[in-house]
């Protein structure tokens, strides 16, 4: 996600830019499971203190479901507004000093919002820090909608057959067992067993 703003920097206040954007996001962050590209559009203006660049971006991702503990697909809508600052004069290629920057102090010191030396405007630590705070905080199946989680019910009725010793039959007839049940639900059945025997 890096544009070359040069011409811009050149223009005068007030020239706009527009850019559609599908671009892949699977190496913008480990720990974030991309399901398809990121898609939207982005417009740059041109301001008196460098480009002010806004953003209305939506992709999917891969979350783990804070009730059931099954991986889901959620939705992420991301819109954002950042002011980024060129590091250098275009004309004249001369580092241009904290002093005479104008505009707030606090986008000196946030390196993610600068424009480097060769004037490539990087929206990548920008974008990838807006998915995270967009993305739900607590995830469920039926994220974004009312409801309960599907996938709950069945979890908890096999771990209370899986107590009481018996096998349960799934609607489709299929034998549902104790290996049914996810390896992450065995600590909470040996609590309950050690509770009740108390």
């Amino acid at each position: 996600m890096q544009f070359n703003v040069a011409q811009l920097l050149k223009e005068p206040i007030g020239s706009v830019r527009q850019y559609e954007l599908v671009e892949d996001i699977g190496s913008l962050d480990a720990d974030l499971d991309a399901l398809g590209p990121l898609v939207g559009r982005v417009q740059m203006l041109r301001i008196h203190s460098g480009i002010l660049v806004s953003g209305a971006l939506s992709t999917a991702v891969r979350v783990t479901c804070n009730r059931c503990l099954e991986p889901i697909a959620a939705q992420v809508r991301l819109e954002f507004e950042e002011s980024f600052r060129p590091l250098t004069e275009v004309g004249t290629g001369r580092y241009i000093l904290p002093d005479e920057f104008e505009g707030a102090t606090d986008e000196l010191e946030d390196a993610a919002l600068l424009i480097n030396e060769q004037h490539i405007l990087d929206l990548s630590e920008v974008v990838r820090q807006r998915i995270w705070l967009a993305m739900p905080m607590y995830p469920g199946c039926n994220w974004g909608g009312e409801g309960e989680c599907p996938n709950l019910t069945v979890y908890l009725k096999n771990i209370r057959a899986v107590q009481e010793g018996m096998d349960i039959t799934s609607p489709e007839g299929e034998l549902e067992t104790s290996e049914a049940v996810d390896p992450r639900w065995a600590t909470l059945l040996d609590l309950r067993e050690r509770l009740e025997g108390s």
